[in-house]
């Protein structure tokens, strides 16, 4: 596990005086944990249960990089509380006195911080003590470039920003430390899906046969790298890189415990009762911070009332939206049993289209709502497919023809014009010839802005004037993507239903029949009733 210069002989130490036998143990020590070796390279470091939880995980995947096991480890953590100097920095030199012939890149979301990592890394590979540890890491005087260095023995340390290019650079540990800036980057579509490209492109072909990648950021989008790759573990199984994932919420939202078998933390609604804590290491309560030696509960439940929600949640909980909501809240959701007939009410029905059929494109998805006599709109159903143009047509004139054949219930279309629009629309046209049957669409100007085009839709659910059909098999998907919006994965179907929300805008609901009347005991009686003129007299 270890170079062989560093073997000790117990009798050899057994000679040495108590001083020189104690920084024997205390060497020993740092070379086999990563967190004894901050505290002896930097012996102010304050390690909580965080660090030494992630000084622990960082030490099974240094020693899986070594098997050629090709570890992946992701850890998403709050801002300033030590994850980079621990990762990025510390980790690094650790990794290299173990295997100086190891090359690590540590990626950033632009050079400036991977730059200074990289010079941090350098000057604790250069001190004296730091060689006392690992005689073997040599800094390589022809090679202490910052943005690249190399030691003696052939591997090194190389910065990069995300997006740049990594020309003829290996990795055996691949380390993406915060690569996406801020919230305009993370809900930027460009930006993640160039960050995207960019890890699969670039970055993941550096790896060597076996080599690690460690993730470490603060989860700010559904859809940002992190949330890419915990979706793909999903949809995928085992097909692709499955990541071992550690969220560390600045506030527990529940009793945590760490498995001593498995080192999975694991978390409860109550505290476990005494008989199940045999081998679970509790960590702490709900409500309690995560490193209070640093931020106390106390400053942090500060930063939660002055913050928006949504940065709290997504920066310091590590979930990219609030359970409640944001631009949607969960208790604006209405619910009924039983959505009311579309005959003779207003129907209208929106799509918000998608090119491809691969996993990683959005869904492409049509609505459709019923306007009934009081103004109040009944989501009735909803399409979510991928499909080529073709398909999409073809979904298009069938839904049109399911809610649009009853002349007393009228039906209009609508279409966001743009690009994918004009490539379905004589697709479309096709098919309504083929089908013979034509409904009228209406052309929506196209909005960039999507909070901007959804307004009309949260003043419907914010005025409980929108509702959703209880035993629906999509109405949990319909759920999340308004709870997530707009820093969910996907948001087609928030799209469809703004632009079915924006056509009713100045429609007129139509009254309906009034019921008809229920006859009386008059109504019985001859001559009374239906208009008669008779009087009592006449009985």
């Amino acid at each position: 596990m270890y170079p062989p210069n560093y073997a000790i002989d117990a009798a050899d130490v057994a000679e040495l005086p108590p001083a020189h036998r104690l920084e024997m143990a205390s060497r020993i020590l740092a070379r086999r944990n990563l967190i004894h070796f901050i505290q002896r390279m930097k012996p102010n470091y304050e390690a909580g249960w965080v660090h030494r939880d992630i000084g622990a995980r960082l030490e099974r995947f240094s020693l899986a990089v070594r098997e050629k096991k090709s570890p992946r480890l992701m850890i998403l953590m709050p801002p300033r509380h030590g994850k980079s100097e621990l990762a990025s920095v510390r980790f690094p030199a650790w990794h290299l006195g173990h295997c100086p012939d190891h090359e690590i890149i540590n990626c950033g979301y632009n050079m400036d911080l991977p730059m200074r990592f990289s010079r941090w890394v350098r000057e604790i590979v250069r001190d004296k003590a730091y060689t006392a540890l690992f005689e073997q890491c040599v800094i390589d005087q022809e090679s202490q470039s910052a943005e690249a260095w190399n030691v003696t023995m052939g591997g090194g340390f190389t910065a990069a920003g995300v997006g740049g290019g990594i020309t003829g650079k290996g990795a055996h540990v691949l380390i993406v430390d915060d690569p996406i800036k801020n919230q305009e980057e993370a809900d930027s579509v460009t930006v993640r899906d160039a960050l995207w490209d960019w890890y699969w492109s670039t970055a993941y072909t550096r790896l060597a046969p076996g080599g690690g990648v460690l993730v470490i950021q603060t989860w700010w989008n559904d859809d940002d790298l992190a949330g890419r790759l915990q979706s793909r573990m999903r949809a995928e199984g085992s097909v692709t890189d499955q990541f071992d994932v550690v969220k560390y919420p600045a506030l527990a939202e529940s009793f945590e415990y760490e498995n001593e078998a498995t080192q999975v933390i694991e978390r409860f609604s109550e505290d476990l009762p005494p008989e199940a804590k045999e081998g679970m290491k509790f960590l702490r309560a709900p409500g309690e911070a995560l490193h209070p030696e640093r931020y106390t509960k106390q400053m942090l439940e500060n930063y939660r009332e002055n913050m928006p929600k949504r940065m709290w949640s997504a920066l310091y909980q590590q979930n990219p939206v609030p359970d409640e909501g944001m631009y949607f809240q969960k208790d604006w959701i209405r619910f009924e049993a039983l959505s009311p007939p579309h005959y003779n009410r207003n129907v209208y029905q929106a799509w918000d289209f998608a090119w491809g059929l691969k996993n990683h494109n959005d869904y492409t998805v049509g609505v459709t709502l019923v306007q009934d006599e009081n103004n109040h709109l009944h989501l009735v159903d909803v399409t979510r497919f991928r499909g080529d143009t073709f398909m999409v047509a073809q979904e298009v004139v069938d839904m049109a023809i399911k809610w649009g054949s009853d002349p007393t219930a009228p039906l209009v279309l609508g279409f966001e014009d743009g690009g994918i629009w004009q490539g379905v629309k004589p697709f479309m046209k096709a098919v309504m010839m083929e089908r013979n049957f034509f409904p009228p669409f209406e052309e929506l100007k196209p909005l960039t802005d999507k909070m901007a085009r959804a307004r009309n839709l949260q003043g419907r659910l914010q005025q409980g004037r929108l509702w959703l059909p209880q035993e629906a098999a999509w109405v949990s998907t319909v759920v999340t993507e308004l709870l997530r919006f707009p820093a969910g994965a996907h948001d087609d179907i928030v799209d469809a239903l703004a632009h079915a929300v924006n056509l009713c805008v100045g429609k007129t609901p139509k009254r309906g029949r009034a019921p008809r009347a229920l006859k009386s005991w008059k109504d019985k009686l001859p001559g009374i009733g239906a208009g008669g003129d008779a009087t009592h007299m006449g009985a």
